[in-house]
């Protein structure tokens, strides 16, 4: 049995890393935290666990199946003139090359219509 001596502890300062230190969590994770919790522990470690405990506790965070923004992919590949130097950079970014491509004629016509606009 956990003995937890809550005496020293001062509700109107404490933060989650002196909790989970006085809670006595260390080496105890698996029978203290909640299962999210746990997950996030065994993969960011205590610090990052506790981090996104702090900032998004009670909130849901939804994680894109891709990690970068298609216009920030398309941007890099449009740099290039070799399409299969584009299409190795799409597919790096997670994205079709044609899905890149299309992104490309998008922003030319897009481009060129904010041009248009200047000249009137």
């Amino acid at each position: 049995m956990l003995s937890i001596d809550v005496k020293n502890i001062d509700l109107a300062t404490v933060d989650d890393f002196e909790i989970y230190s006085a809670f006595e969590v260390d080496g105890n994770e698996a029978d203290a935290l909640n299962d999210c919790y746990l997950e996030l522990f065994q993969i960011l470690g205590k610090d990052g666990m506790l981090k996104l405990f702090k900032y998004f506790r009670g909130g849901k965070i939804e994680c894109p199946m891709k990690l970068y923004r298609p216009e920030y992919i398309a941007k890099l590949a449009g740099a290039t003139a070799d399409k299969r130097e584009r299409s190795k950079i799409a597919r790096l970014g997670g994205y079709s090359t044609k899905s890149i491509e299309n992104m490309l004629v998008k922003q030319k016509i897009d481009s060129d219509s904010e041009l248009d606009k200047g000249d009137e």
